[in-house]
């Protein structure tokens, strides 16, 4: 598990620094790298993934129907995974199938809890859009770490944020590495995401360590830094 994210020198990933030459050339670079690390699935939290399909919203009906309890796994071609959180299940999902130019087509696995209502499964299973449970009132890692890997044999998957999910992973001991692309660009605004954000629904703020373990300077002034989790 390995946090991989783009950040400006403030520590925002997100921002008008995101429309600088510079931010745009470490972009560049940062996907370039994410390739490289030849991850099986990516990873991303609720509003990153909303993002990505225009701010979609799941229509629901009124009954779920026939729900079985338990995990869903569609059938899919791809051997590639789009993974997202959605723990209130909310995402307007078309199929199940994600697709962006520039990018291997993956298969969508929402990551869920038994509070999703059943409605919203229901809508995904019409969708083929697989889906996993990982904790009872709140998000479970470690139990969704776990089911990527029995379930479709995952053993490498990049968390690309935002910020929230990004602290999720790292706090409950489920991320391995963080890496670190920084852009030398900001934009000092103090109400965009930083590069870790704490849930509500995480109690307590608990610091996290970090090992150095690798520095790479990029084109353009960029640096690559790579950091072991100490758990």
């Amino acid at each position: 598990m390995i946090c991989h994210i783009l950040s400006a020198l403030d520590g925002k990933i997100t921002g008008t620094f995101m429309r600088t030459e510079s931010a745009a050339e470490a972009s560049e670079q940062y996907a370039d790298i994410r390739s490289g690390l030849h991850a099986q699935a990516w990873l991303y939290g609720t509003s990153t993934t909303r993002e990505f399909i225009g701010g979609r919203k799941a229509v629901l009906k009124e009954r779920a129907g026939n729900v079985p309890d338990g995990d869903f796994i569609a059938e899919a071609p791809e051997k590639f995974y789009f993974v997202s959180v959605d723990t209130e299940g909310i995402i307007g999902w078309q199929d199940g199938t994600f697709r962006k130019e520039g990018r291997p087509d993956a298969h969508v696995i929402e990551v869920l809890t038994e509070k999703t209502p059943l409605q919203y499964r229901s809508y995904l299973r019409e969708r083929g859009v697989s889906y996993i449970l990982a904790g009872k009132d709140s998000l479970d890692c470690r139990e969704a770490v776990r089911k990527l890997g029995e379930y479709w044999g995952i053993e490498a998957i990049l968390v690309c944020g935002g910020g929230t999910i990004n602290w999720t992973f790292v706090q409950q001991g489920a991320a391995d590495e963080l890496s670190l692309v920084l852009a030398p660009a900001a934009d000092g605004e103090s109400e965009t995401v930083t590069v870790f954000e704490r849930s509500p629904l995480l109690t307590a703020s608990v610091p996290v360590e970090f090992a150095l373990k690798q520095v790479q300077v990029l084109e353009k002034g960029a640096l690559w830094m790579r950091y072991g989790i100490k758990q």
